[in-house]
């Protein structure tokens, strides 16, 4: 087992670091460039950790407008690691790439995956630990400090097996280009499964709190430089939500001015790709129940992967199976149309208001 000392490979590590959404494309594009061609020349090698490693660091600059140059050569670097490495078998029932799927905020990746070290510490260096009981624990003593369980670094075996390596190389592959890749857990994060009981309870006419401040908060979290998953989801979120928006139980107007003004935010965000699918191929969003769930499942991998269950993409038909294309959901002509949609639905509630401002302005 190989553990990194190797200089160059630390300076290319802060480099890799210190690339962001935002990049210049002649500063983030060679290092790119560079790390997929050292993984795709050998996918399953002892140094494929630490090319992966580098495509996660990076992958908020490939989920974010990359190049197209970049983007295919890191894409196809990741889908042979992952083809490389993902068959190899194990002993291990975890792996802690499965932890760091709970802590990608706006799937964008910012903490240690461990692969150029071979060590990890913190949260993610117990992947079957309790979540929940460690969080009671730490209430109930008052304590800010972290457990001992929290600050064990894992063995490197298991941060090294190749089963994790595959694990983040599938985790940004998908970040890039959702609802390509399989065998990725089920399982979305915490809270957005706390949003999804929220907006059913509010798109099934049984709000659990005030749905005012509710659809307003939504209206209000698109983030300024989504990843595709996470614009995909705010736009079905919208969707999904604008019939309760624009009935008589919504009486304040502000919650639609917010709705509107965050939708027009998010259309110049969408890519201009040509639509790849056939007629009929775009997904139905007829109910607004499951459309509510698919909004956030679309944020993350381990959502994704919910999705992708539900449509039976079976792991073990991988070879031979045609599943209905479940990238529709992220086709930027598909979230344009409903966007559109959306903000047609959201004028025709706003003009419900029209009599009522007239009405106190001429008072």
């Amino acid at each position: 087992m190989i553990i990194t000392t190797d200089p160059s490979v630390a300076r290319l590590a802060a480099a890799w670091e210190r690339v962001h959404p935002t990049s210049p494309a002649d500063e983030a594009v060679p290092l790119v460039l560079d790390c997929a061609r050292r993984l795709a020349a050998d996918p399953g090698g002892d140094e494929a950790r630490i090319w992966v490693s580098g495509l996660v660091a990076m992958s908020g600059y490939l989920a974010w407008r990359p190049e197209e140059e970049a983007e295919r050569a890191a894409l196809d670097a990741l889908r042979a690691a992952v083809e490389a490495l993902g068959s190899r078998t194990c002993s291990h029932d975890g792996h802690p790439y499965e932890a760091g799927m709970d802590s990608l905020e706006d799937e964008v990746w910012n903490g240690e995956t461990g692969l150029l070290t071979g060590l990890l510490t913190g949260r993610l260096a117990a992947p079957d630990a309790d979540a929940d009981s460690e969080s009671d624990s730490d209430s109930e003593s008052g304590s800010d400090t972290e457990s001992d369980s929290d600050v064990a670094a894992v063995d490197p075996e298991r941060v090294l097996c190749p089963g994790n390596v595959a694990g983040w190389a599938r985790l940004a592959a998908d970040v890039i280009a959702p609802l390509t890749v399989r065998r990725i857990p089920v399982g979305a994060p915490g809270y957005h499964h706390s949003r999804i009981s929220t907006l059913s309870g509010i798109v099934n006419d049984y709000p659990y709190g005030d749905p005012h401040e509710d659809l307003k908060g939504e209206a209000a979290r698109l983030p300024s430089r989504p990843t595709r998953g996470v614009l995909a989801g705010y736009l079905v979120t919208m969707n999904a939500t604008c019939w309760y928006a624009t009935s008589e139980r919504i009486t304040d107007r502000s919650v639609l001015d917010a709705m509107v003004k965050g939708i027009e935010e998010a259309l110049p965000l969408l890519e201009d790709r040509p639509c790849t699918h056939a007629p009929g191929e775009h997904p139905d969003t007829d109910d607004p129940d499951y459309a509510s769930q698919v909004g956030y499942f679309l944020r993350s991998p381990g959502g994704r992967a919910e999705i992708a269950e539900y449509y039976g993409w079976n792991e073990e038909d991988e070879a031979d199976q045609e599943d209905e294309p479940l990238d529709g959901w992220v086709c930027p002509a598909f979230l344009r149309d409903l966007a559109e949609d959306t903000l047609l639905e959201l004028a025709s509630g706003l003009k419900a208001f029209e009599p009522a401002d007239a009405g106190a302005a001429a008072t």
